[in-house]
């Protein structure tokens, strides 16, 4: 029996039961010692308010008992000394702790092995009582506020009897959520699916819905429309008016009334987008624009002088409130529908506008020559209305109410960097309308066919066509808004030198610099105009100004009314630039204004790094 009890420290509590269940006889010396270390066990083990962790051992003690069932029955068999059943407890106090503090079992047995060689050199006569089972009295107790988090739960049993429940310690099981934590994780998830979203739209094409898509053939679409309905009338409208009595200044203003009825339409129609709601402005803006074209096809039934005047310059007049609406909704439904795309979607709206251009006169005048003053108008006011139909089921609803905005568009105004912008918009639109009335006679020199005309015309706007996506591609990829613009005023310079040629440098004339420096400057105006939106967007948000379609409705109706007011600009200062001073001193002005821009931007840029550093200095105290 005492070679069986002397074996390896791993015997269980099944083992200390099989002693118990012989028993066998002891003597009277050995029973009372064992009696009053029961009761002494007993008394330190009785039960607890509160749970504690043992932070010695990874053995949990509840508020039933802590003392395991192995030195509560295990009796010692046999005749037996003091000292045997010191070794005894030792042994089998070991055999139970030992295999469990150990994390790294590769050493388990080693250390085991070890220590009871340790234990059998004991020479004490009292027990040797572990550690966890210590009296609660000798531990320091530790509130549950101020207890580290140990990432364990306590076991959750009733008390049977004395050294039932001492068990390993388990993974914390996730506590009961409250009310608040359910309202900040729908949040967090809704913060979620709204990023993944943006992520989704501002991923590769490839990502794109039908939907997104549709919304897109659409956008470019009404733009490719509008801007072939306002350029259709140049071929053959001029002869009519003067058919009619109309002279050259009251041409002049037909044309030009355009341009300045956006200038002045199109902030107001940004600023109250919200409220009319950008689907509706979209639909709106491009039936009043099919109605008009339609309506203009009847001014050949007008009488002559004066009421074929006033007709011409109203329906011009409500023509571009109509294309202002929808224009500038179509920048606030792009900038909504696609956040990180907004460059690449400028340009390809762009794209189509400058294809618009260029083949506003050719179609106009096809259709003028088949059908006569009539057709054009019908035929492109029809396309305009049927189009108009179409972005009803096309173009998306968005949920645009008017938010709580205290700032409005004339904080927008404050902004210095949308200033910057606006100068930006306003010297590419003059750069452009410059040359619509000013390049055919500085061509006259070189005597050109028309159709060769039209071709140098075609330089500037399909250069400008080709590459416009291109800068849409690579601000969204790179984010070079700020360089691109000081390229884009830079080679504004160097083409406005080669077309007039400037005095300033002795350029000869030749038609192959004139159209080097035209393909320049359709390459330039895309650098400069495209980047300009994104800029504006970037520069309202950093202000506090939310992310809605109020925002996005009155950037985009200041951006249109700059360009407007360029695009008026352009022709009507240019022409008188002209007659005063001459071609070649009028491009060198325009290239002076452009080296305006870029000693402005420049600057401000500067200026705002070299501010940077002294905020963040005087910031750092209070943060710390």
């Amino acid at each position: 029996m005492a070679a069986n009890y002397h074996s390896t420290s791993s015997r269980t509590d099944e083992t200390a039961t099989s002693w118990d269940s012989k028993k066998p006889s002891t003597s009277s010396v050995v029973q009372r010692k064992m009696s009053q270390l029961k009761s002494a066990l007993l008394s330190a083990s009785k039960p607890r308010e509160s749970s504690e962790f043992d932070e010695e051992t990874p053995l949990l003690v509840t508020n039933s008992t802590s003392v395991p069932s192995f030195l509560i029955t295990a009796d010692v068999p046999g005749p037996s000394t003091p000292r045997d059943d010191s070794q005894r407890f030792s042994r089998a106090t070991y055999s139970e702790i030992g295999p469990k503090h150990h994390h790294k079992r590769r050493r388990s047995r080693r250390r085991r092995r070890n220590s009871m060689s340790d234990m059998r050199t004991l020479k004490k006569s009292r027990p040797i009582i572990a550690s966890p089972f210590m009296p609660f009295g000798t531990q320091t107790s530790c509130e549950p506020t101020k207890r580290p988090s140990t990432g364990v739960v306590l076991p959750q049993q009733t008390p049977r009897q004395y050294g039932s429940v001492i068990e390993k310690a388990t993974l914390k099981e996730p506590e009961p959520e409250s009310d608040d934590d359910d309202e900040d994780e729908s949040e967090e998830e809704s913060y979620t699916s709204s990023g993944s979203s943006a992520e989704s739209k501002s991923g590769g094409f490839s990502s794109m819905t039908k939907k997104e898509w549709a919304t897109i053939v659409m956008l470019a679409f009404a733009n490719l429309c509008s801007t072939i309905a306002f350029g259709c009338i140049a071929p053959f409208y001029p002869s009519e008016a003067e058919s009619k009595g109309l002279n050259s200044s009251q041409i002049g203003i037909v044309f030009g009334a355009f341009e300045l009825v956006m200038f002045i339409c199109a902030p107001l129609l940004g600023r109250y987008m919200a409220v009319f709601g950008s689907k509706r402005m979209f639909v709106a803006g491009l039936v009043i624009t099919g109605v008009t074209a339609m309506s203009f096809g009847g001014m050949n039934l007008m009488p002559s002088g004066l009421p074929f005047f006033l007709t011409s310059l109203i329906l011009r007049c409500i023509e571009a409130v109509g294309d202002a609406a929808f224009v500038t909704s179509s920048f606030a439904i792009s900038a909504k529908s696609f956040p990180g795309r907004i460059a690449t979607i400028v340009g390809i709206m762009e794209t189509f506008a400058g294809l618009g251009y260029m083949l506003g006169p050719v179609v106009g005048g096809v259709l003028y020559e088949y059908g006569g003053f009539q057709l054009p108008f019908f035929v492109l006011g029809g396309v305009l209305i049927i189009a108009g139909g179409i972005s009803c089921y096309l173009i998306e609803e968005y949920e645009d109410e008017p938010g709580e905005d205290t700032k409005g568009m004339l904080g927008m105004l404050k902004v210095p960097l949308i200033w910057i912008m606006v100068y930006a918009v306003v010297i590419c639109a003059i750069s452009l309308s410059f040359l619509d009335p000013t390049l055919s006679p500085h061509l006259k020199s070189f005597n050109l066919s028309p159709s060769m005309v039209g071709l140098m015309f075609l330089l500037c706007g399909g250069v400008y066509t080709v590459t416009a996506p291109f800068w849409g591609l690579l601000i969204d990829r790179y984010q070079c808004t700020n360089f691109l613009m000081l390229a884009g005023a830079a080679t504004t310079v160097v083409s406005m030198f080669l077309i007039g040629p400037t005095p300033i440098i002795p350029i000869e004339k030749s038609l192959f610099w004139i159209g080097v420096g035209l393909c320049l400057l359709g390459l330039a105006a895309g650098a400069l105009y495209i980047p300009t939106f994104q800029n504006c967007l970037d520069a309202v948000r950093e202000k506090g100004y939310e992310d809605n379609f109020q925002t996005y409705g009155c950037v985009s109706g200041v951006f249109q009314s700059a360009f407007a007011f360029g695009g008026f600009i352009g022709p009507t200062l240019g022409g008188l630039g002209v007659e005063l001073i001459g071609f070649a001193w009028t491009t060198t002005l325009i290239a002076v204004v452009n080296v305006a821009f870029i000693v402005t931007l420049i600057v401000f840029f500067v200026t705002i790094r070299l501010k940077r550093p002294k905020e963040s200095k005087s910031k750092l105290p209070e943060e710390c």
